[in-house]
């Protein structure tokens, strides 16, 4: 069933040079249009989306595709994740505005869910052609390096991470984020989840807080993170999946002894 997965990365290169690298710092005023809530979009991230889920399908047939571009047009998409035994979930662009001004901080992100179950991921950097990915049970991997978190850990207050907030997030959380934050060593962001997750895997950080979960924001770097050795849960101690899009966020560590301490000092009193 799973036999053409070598051909994925592949697969995204070649749509990310005919239809996003043509675009990059090439954009007019009129291929850039806002959705509803204001996030950015760019005719690369319609473009790039409806390719890969052509190649895909011809690739894995019967097979359902569901990308963001693809939910912001139909929200009750989001309900029929798991409708198939194979779904693959695609954020063409991860990190839009990032693209749309010109700078090279954005990846092509991709989730395979095997009857709900999340098999592979990749993160894709479509300018500097870094390519990380993971299959269930065999690994993380940065441009076929395999990656091993396990070794670098560090004690908390020797770690440094990043706390993701989000317009949306819940009142609680954000007061306790307000209030706490200045307990842990963080770095600003790269307003890209995808990058994020490549500095998680490759312990360059330590930590991450989500607090927008979205799924084509986090099936492939929560299963890379993993699969290098680290470890991760929703706020409330359950495991990220397909659905944990309506909880309140979703924090990695190297191991759930961190976890539990970057947790407690930023959440319990």
């Amino acid at each position: 069933m799973f036999s053409n997965l070598d051909k994925v990365a592949e697969l995204l290169n070649e749509v990310a040079e005919q239809t996003i690298l043509p675009r990059f710092q090439n954009l007019s005023e009129s291929d850039v249009s806002y959705k509803k809530g204001g996030e950015t979009v760019t005719i690369a991230d319609t473009e790039a989306e409806e390719l890969i889920e052509k190649r895909l399908v011809n690739l894995f047939p019967g097979s359902q595709v569901i990308g963001e571009e693809k939910v912001a047009r139909s929200p009750d998409l989001l309900q029929k994740l798991n409708e198939r035994e194979l779904t693959w979930v695609i954020d063409p662009i991860d990190g839009t505005n990032n693209f749309a001004r010109g700078r090279d901080i954005f990846k092509t992100m991709l989730a395979l869910l095997y009857q709900g179950e999340t098999v592979a991921g990749w993160i894709f950097n479509p300018v500097h052609k870094d390519m990380l990915e993971a299959r269930s049970g065999e690994g993380a991997f940065l441009n076929g390096k395999g990656l091993d978190i396990s070794g670098a850990i560090k004690a908390l207050d020797q770690s440094v991470g990043t706390l993701h907030g989000s317009e949306d997030q819940d009142l609680i959380i954000r007061k306790s984020l307000d209030k706490n934050r200045s307990k842990l060593n963080t770095v600003n962001t790269l307003r890209c989840a995808g990058a994020d997750y490549e500095r998680l895997a490759t312990a360059k950080t330590q930590f991450a807080l989500f607090t927008r979960l979205m799924p084509w924001d986090h099936l492939p770097g929560e299963l890379i993170h993993r699969e290098a050795g680290g470890y991760g849960a929703c706020l409330d101690r359950t495991a990220y999946n397909y659905g944990a899009y309506n909880k309140q966020g979703l924090l990695l560590a190297p191991n759930e002894a961190l976890w539990d301490e970057i947790h407690q000092r930023l959440f319990e009193f």
